[in-house]
């Protein structure tokens, strides 16, 4: 009975320990701290876009040409890019990374498509708007799970 006493004993002593070593924040971190500027900017780029789009939208098929839309286009990436230099330079931010890395990627490829087809359909502007918002809400989500 004794020796059933002392484990139970030693067991509490030490899930306290590492209760208390918890609330005292040492804890391991394997995901860079949460930055709310970061977060910020990723919404900031996600309604730029979304606007983009809405402007596309409204304008008539036949005005779509590229060289109409190619200073928002430019705009665009450059802050895109900058968003990608603000999380390479956060240690612990590969995740962050990957994910800026897909969405210029996917701008880019965007930008690639309407400059050769000198158009874009509504069909592509609706669908490429939603998978832009899909992938900022991710990534809104995804900086703000780092706060806690």
């Amino acid at each position: 009975m004794k020796r059933q006493n002392l484990k139970e004993i030693l067991t509490f002593y030490f899930l306290l320990a590492i209760t208390i070593l918890g609330i005292n924040g040492c804890t391991i971190q394997y995901v860079a701290e949460y930055d709310e500027s970061i977060k910020n900017e990723i919404i900031r780029i996600s309604a730029e876009i979304d606007k983009f789009y809405g402007i596309l939208l409204e304008t008539a098929e036949a005005a779509r040409t590229y060289i109409n839309f190619k200073d928002e286009y430019l705009t665009i990436e450059v802050d895109l890019r900058t968003l990608l230099t603000r999380n390479k330079i956060r240690p612990l931010n590969e995740e962050s990374v990957k994910q800026t890395e897909i969405v210029l990627d996917l701008w880019l490829n965007d930008k690639e498509q309407h400059k050769t087809n000198d158009s874009v359909s509504d069909f592509i502007i609706k669908q490429h708007r939603n998978q832009f918002q899909r992938i900022f809400i991710a990534m809104a989500i995804g900086e703000e799970v780092k706060e806690e």
